[in-house]
């Protein structure tokens, strides 16, 4: 598994989705949390994660996605066999 780690909304990327396999996942963080909407839609086929302080801070209802903590985002890094930060 990939950890795809992405800060800024999706619409900052031009991204080959191409690149971002099923057994993937995505970590929303920052900014990337407003369009969190946009990357359900578009990933779901991926489990999805969100900076639980990230989202709160923006005000940013989620649906589909798994809120995790600091801790949990270590913990994620440390099990995927590779991380990329968009």
């Amino acid at each position: 598994m990939i950890l795809h780690i992405f800060s800024l909304p999706l619409s900052s990327y031009k991204l080959n989705e191409l690149m971002i396999q099923q057994q993937d996942s995505i970590l929303l963080t920052s900014d990337a949390c407003y369009s969190a909407a946009n990357f359900v839609s578009t990933f779901s086929n991926c489990k999805l994660y969100a900076l639980e302080t990230d989202i709160k801070a923006r005000g940013v209802q989620t649906q589909h996605l798994e809120l995790i903590t600091d801790e949990q985002w270590v913990e994620l890094i440390v099990q995927s066999k590779q991380h990329i930060t968009w």
